[in-house]
Formats: C-alpha cells, structure tokens, sequence
C-alpha cells in the first residue's frame, strides 16, 4: 500500500508533457478529454484544425480548450538561446521520427494487402476457368465419358451447373473484397501524404517560432519613433 501512494506522489509530480511540441508544457490548457497543451501550441495548431490533435474531440468557440489554473511556468530554469534551439530540434526530430514510424508501418500494411490482392486475382483466375476445373476432374477421373460431353449424364451436367453457381458466388465474394482492399489502399495513401504534409507545416512552423526574429522589428520601431510622439517624423 505504501508502494502504490508512492508510486501516485510520484507521478503527480512529474511534469506534465505537451501532446504537439513533446516538451514540457507551458501556459497550460486542456481540451474537454484533458489532453493537455502549451498555449501557443494548439493556438498554432488551430490555425488550421478545429479538433484536439490527440484525441478528434472538435474545438470551437462553443466547446474551447481550458486554461489549467495554477498552471505556471515561473518555477522554469532559464535556459540560453542556444539551449532552447536545441531543445526544439531534438522535439521536431523526435515528431519526425514519429511519423516515419508510422508511415513505415502503413506501408507495410499496404504491401501487406497488395500481396493478398495479387492472391485472390490469382484464385479468381482459377476459379473463372472451369475447362482447368474440368481436365483435373478427367485427369483424375478418367471416365470414357468424358472424351464425349454428348454422352455425359445429365446428372453430371446439372452437377457441373452447381459448381459453375456456386463459382460464379465465389468470384462475386471475392471481387467485394479486393474492391474493399482497392479502396482501403486509397485511404492509406491519403492518409500518409496527409502525415507528411502536416509534418512539414509543423517543422516550418516551429522554425519561424524563434523569438530573435522579432527582437529587431521592434528596436526598429524604438528608434524611428521619437520621445513623445505617437508617430514617426516625416521629412
């Protein structure tokens, strides 16, 4: 018992990560599944999405993330500018990484599948050619009857009409099921470029994130606006 309140003391003082940047949070908020996220990440993020980017749950005026009270971030060392580049470095790689785990997975999943097209194509082609079906019948059977169909006993024919049903049935079904595979493929394929698209949106987001690059618009404006006045001097 005394293991278990350790083991909760412990993870509550943990801190707690953001599910966009993998860094530890700042300015924390939480959607309504309290999937939790630095402030100026989901802001960029919902830039261009209208759902949690963890779990789907839509995000709007009506149903907004939650600032997390007492949620500070004054008790963080400082850390150099050079420090923090390298921090969102390793963050992008790490997201990066990420994503090529699982598009090599879906990859996978679709090379997976197109071996079980090519597989039922195959049976297909074996189960539509009922001349094949036929000879290895004969082949085994080597009944005099055969070398002559106008001799073959109707029973066999009305039996034959069976099989040719029940493999026309066959094709059917399995036709159904390489259209789904066909279009589960698709979906795949979708769904990788999507990945791929939003992980360069997020690196080149985060990389014009650096706080020096608006250090000099606003020196800038300092100088040319003088002591005093509410705009700059015109000559």
């Amino acid at each position: 018992m005394a293991q278990t309140v350790q083991n909760v003391t412990l993870s509550l003082t943990l801190p707690i990560t953001c599910h966009i940047c993998l860094g530890k949070v700042r300015q924390p908020v939480v959607c309504t599944n309290n999937h939790v996220f630095c402030s100026i990440c989901i802001d960029l993020w919902l830039k261009n999405n209208s759902q949690c980017p963890a779990c789907r749950v839509p995000i709007t005026p009506e149903n907004p993330c939650k600032e997390i009270i007492g949620g500070t971030s004054e008790s963080e060392p400082m850390l150099s500018h050079t420090v923090r580049k390298h921090l969102r470095k390793t963050r992008l790689e790490l997201l990066h990484r990420e994503y090529e785990d699982e598009i090599d997975c879906l990859q996978k999943e679709v090379e997976e599948l197109k071996s079980k097209n090519l597989s039922l194509e195959s049976q297909i082609k074996t189960i539509l050619d009922p001349l094949a079906l036929m000879q290895g019948s004969q082949n085994e059977d080597k009944h005099p009857l055969a070398d002559n169909p106008s001799k073959m006993d109707p029973d066999s024919v009305v039996e034959w009409k069976k099989k040719l049903r029940t493999a026309n049935e066959i094709y059917e079904k399995v036709k159904d099921d390489v259209d789904k595979l066909k279009e589960a493929n698709k979906k795949l394929k979708l769904e990788n470029g999507g990945l791929l698209r939003e992980n360069l949106r997020l690196k080149a987001e985060v990389d014009n994130r650096s706080p020096q690059k608006y250090v000099p618009h606003t020196q800038s404006e300092a100088i040319a606006t003088p002591m005093g006045c509410g705009s700059p001097l015109t000559l």
